[in-house]
């Protein structure tokens, strides 16, 4: 059964070493996750490491046993037959069965059409679990009233497992989260029997119309600030959700910076080193009177600045010290543009594993 993990690297352009380039091979599918495992010794790599290049990159049409590899690597039977097992569940290596031992060899005889067939099936598999959203999500145009922000994005990150049955008390949504690996490597489980943090979370994302800021996860469900980070940065990771600043809050934290300087500082601040000086004058001096008159509320707030740009409105607050909230959303209005936006991300590291896969053979080929 398919289990990989993809974690987005920068390509490593230009470089034709083979150890370089086998490190960001398993680097993006995650086979070495702690700094600890990528040496076992001094100037010596993982077992994963050498099993590549030593021997199925060496000799691709070749097969190797566990018992074999182990003499050579002086490691046991069973420690190399994991490092195998990672392999085959990644769909780089397959296995078969003679003479009582199971024979691991890159897919059809080399590594470029070994990362073919992975990348292939793999991204077959995350489709067809990404239709299940066509249940879940509730069509909203609202949801990206905002504009997104191309330039606040995340390396991606993903797990793809393919389903299996399910076990008691466990529904779709639970295996579609943890075979997707949004609930994270430790998943908590609350003593009452309640469902986890991460699909609490998920639900709200699949049915609300505007972004989710932290301020309101913190009234929701309570917990700490950072772990509800974690849990709404591994959405963002997976390419299902992303995050933008919530401008449908932009007249009350504008309104709030406004009241406390003016409080502090003045009108004649607000006027010459507030911010206001950047727009209009004569709405200026009305937001100055209103704040005089104490009339100024968040309403007026609103109307008054109804015809200031959003942009010139955020750098009036950042003027102020004030700070506009950032929530996560959905990274679409229906299903099928989530769909396609985490498929599109898939799409660009797979095609990095295959640039990369021809580069090592052209390497090894030329050595």
């Amino acid at each position: 059964m398919l289990n990989m993990r993809l974690a987005e690297q920068p390509a490593p352009a230009g470089s034709r070493d083979v150890d370089q380039l086998v490190s960001w091979l398993l680097d993006t599918l995650q086979f070495v996750r702690r700094s600890g495992d990528e040496w076992t010794g001094e100037g010596v790599h993982s077992p994963i490491h050498r099993i590549l290049c030593e021997y199925m990159l060496a000799n691709p049409g070749d097969g190797w046993d566990a018992q074999t590899l182990g003499d050579e690597l002086g490691l046991s039977p069973t420690a190399i037959q994991y490092q195998l097992s990672k392999l085959n569940e990644c769909g780089l290596t397959a296995g078969v069965n003679r003479d009582g031992w199971r024979v691991h060899h890159l897919r059809n005889g080399s590594l470029s059409n070994a990362v073919e067939i992975m990348a292939s099936e793999a991204r077959l598999v995350l489709e067809q679990r990404l239709r299940a959203l066509d249940d879940w999500m509730t069509e909203s145009d609202v949801r990206m009233s905002i504009p997104s922000e191309k330039k606040d994005d995340i390396s991606f990150q993903i797990q793809i497992r393919g389903r299996v049955p399910l076990t008691d008390g466990q529904d779709e949504m639970d295996a579609f989260l943890l075979d997707l690996g949004l609930l994270g490597d430790r998943v908590r489980r609350p003593a009452d029997g309640s469902p986890p943090l991460g699909r609490l979370m998920f639900e709200h994302l699949l049915k609300t119309h505007t972004p989710l800021s932290l301020d309101e996860a913190l009234e929701n469900w309570g917990t700490t600030r950072p772990r509800l980070t974690r849990t709404l940065d591994r959405f963002w990771s997976a390419g299902l959700a992303e995050r933008v600043p919530r401008l449908d809050r932009l007249p009350v934290t504008l309104w709030s910076a406004l009241q406390a300087q003016h409080a502090r500082r003045g009108g004649d601040w607000l006027m010459k080193k507030g911010g206001l000086s950047r727009i209009d004058e004569r709405i200026a001096k009305k937001v100055v009177k209103s704040l005089d008159n104490e009339s100024f509320n968040v309403a007026t707030c609103e109307k008054m600045f109804a015809d200031v740009p959003s942009n010139e409105q955020m750098v009036i607050l950042n003027l102020l010290g004030g700070k506009l909230p950032i929530g996560w959303r959905l990274c679409g209005a229906k299903s099928n543009q989530v769909r396609e936006r985490v498929l599109s991300k898939a799409d660009r590291t797979f095609r990095r594993i295959k640039r990369v896969a021809e580069t090592l053979e052209k390497a090894i080929d030329s050595d």
